[in-house]
């Protein structure tokens, strides 16, 4: 009677012992960097748009009906929500992308054409 074995298969011996171990597959920061992360990624993406688009609605408030004090209030609140959100965004997103963003958003770049 013979059993079926089921696990992995004996490491096979190289001309300096045994064969290495196989590399995990890329995953982590790595593999989301590079394509990977799915809806991670989306959302880090998400809320750096988002960043931008409460800075835009600054440009709004003073057209807004609302009192001195509530237009203070309402500019307090689009300013630290854009800022919570970028941060967040950059840091689901990571170090690498966000550096490359803001060499790709400099006006210096653009202005000596090489943007």
């Amino acid at each position: 009677m013979t059993t079926a074995w089921s696990g992995p298969p004996p490491a096979e011996d190289g001309p300096c012992g045994p064969s290495a171990a196989p590399s995990p597959p890329e995953g982590g920061l790595i593999g989301f960097l590079r394509g990977g992360g799915g809806w991670r990624r989306s959302l880090g993406f998400g809320l750096v748009l988002l960043s931008f688009i409460l800075y835009g609605c600054l440009l709004l408030v003073p057209s807004a009906p609302l009192s001195t004090s509530g237009k203070v209030a309402l500019s307090s609140l689009l300013v630290i929500s854009g800022e919570a959100s970028f941060w967040v965004g950059g840091f689901i997103l990571g170090r690498e992308v966000v550096a490359r963003w803001r060499g790709r958003l400099d006006p210096r770049r653009w202005i000596r054409g090489r943007g």
